[in-house]
């Protein structure tokens, strides 16, 4: 098979490629707001950023379809082994210069996502130690306090009972 037959799908793929990594630094942007309202437990803010995240996931997935696509046709157009189902498959066997391109452009699409996947990890487990915070907190507390003024979850008052810092406030 001659090299310059695979130099247009090799561009069209390196371009979808440059558009994924483009799309992962925006999830990663948003991902490291995500960490910022968290700290900062910033609750209103995570309305907009998940629709940001949403967004772009979408996106995300509409150009990985559309590299998939491209991929089974030059595996169909160049007659490639029917083992070839993915874009690391396709630069295994296509071994010329332009694919060198594509090998970069793939290794570096892949670090980013990796670099994102990390971040989310770094995201779930802060989520995890407030949610263990705020657990601990719920399950303690001073088991009677006579003579304050305390309110219990219907609105009612009441001078002694469980109290809890976090769900009761001295009226």
């Amino acid at each position: 098979m001659p090299t310059p037959t695979f130099l247009p799908a090799i561009t069209q793929l390196c371009r979808l490629l440059h558009q994924e990594e483009a799309a992962c630094h925006q999830l990663l942007e948003t991902v490291q707001a995500e960490r910022a309202a968290i700290r900062t437990l910033a609750i209103t803010e995570f309305h907009s950023i998940n629709c940001r995240r949403l967004s772009i996931l979408e996106s995300l997935q509409s150009l990985a379809d559309e590299r998939e696509q491209l991929v089974q046709e030059v595996v169909a157009h160049y007659g490639l082994p029917s083992v070839t189902t993915s874009i690391q498959d396709l630069i295994d066997h296509v071994q010329n210069a332009a694919s060198e391109d594509l090998r970069a452009a793939y290794r570096s699409y892949m670090t980013v996502a990796k670099t994102v996947r990390d971040e989310i990890k770094q995201n779930v487990v802060l989520i995890e130690g407030i949610r263990g915070v705020v657990d601990q907190a719920l399950s303690t507390g001073t088991p009677v306090a006579p003579g304050m003024d305390l309110y219990a979850a219907d609105g009612q008052s009441f001078v002694a009972g469980r109290v809890n810092v976090l769900i009761h406030q001295q009226g």
